[in-house]
């Protein structure tokens, strides 16, 4: 498994409101769930979640995070994952191999967990930094996110077809909560972005 820091960052790797796609390209018609389809889970099997933490504890900083729960600090424009660099604008990486879920979005840093990531194929990888990324613009909304993430990687070239298959194989076994629809719903919707 390879999740590191790097050397200087690139201008082109930004995910920054100028280098996705506005929300609104990534409206899909859909129905959002509007009762919990299972009683309140907080984590999905696929994790890929704004984390119950990001909406608690808004002001919280990568600094206070660490000091609180440990893990590793990624400055901006400095996380490499498997040889690529990643960069979502500004935003900090906090490296935690204890956080409860495969990443997560605070609102001024994204949180990864190596441990986690061990074993699973890159796309999968660089889908899920690039949807938590993707929460820095969109917000909670888990459509747009996934879409962004999906176009991100078409555009950057890191998600083909083939990888596509390989996040909802990933996604597949996701059940449904109160923010997020089933891994098999989600896929569908970021098929149709991917086609965009």
């Amino acid at each position: 498994m390879s999740i590191g820091m790097a050397g200087r960052p690139k201008k082109s790797d930004t995910c920054g409101i100028a280098a996705t796609p506005e929300p609104e390209d990534c409206d899909l018609k859909y129905d959002r769930p509007r009762a919990p389809i299972l009683p309140t889970i907080l984590i999905c099997l696929a994790g890929v979640s704004v984390g119950p933490a990001a909406n608690a504890q808004t002001d919280t900083t990568a600094e206070s995070y660490i000091a609180q729960h440990g893990g590793t600090l990624a400055p901006a424009g400095q996380l490499e994952i498997d040889g690529r660099r990643m960069a979502c604008g500004q935003h900090q990486t906090v490296l935690d191999p204890d956080y409860h879920d495969f990443g997560g979005a605070f609102r001024s840093f994204l949180i990864l967990n190596p441990d986690r990531f061990s074993g699973l194929p890159t796309p999968v990888k660089l889908w899920i930094y690039a949807h938590e990324c993707a929460h820095q613009t969109v917000g909670a909304d888990e459509v747009k996110a996934d879409c962004i993430a999906v176009q991100r990687g078409r555009r950057e070239g890191w998600l083909t077809q083939s990888g596509l298959e390989q996040v909802c194989e990933f996604m597949r076994p996701a059940r449904g909560d109160q923010s997020h629809f089933t891994g098999t719903q989600r896929c569908a919707l970021m098929r149709q972005c991917f086609k965009r």
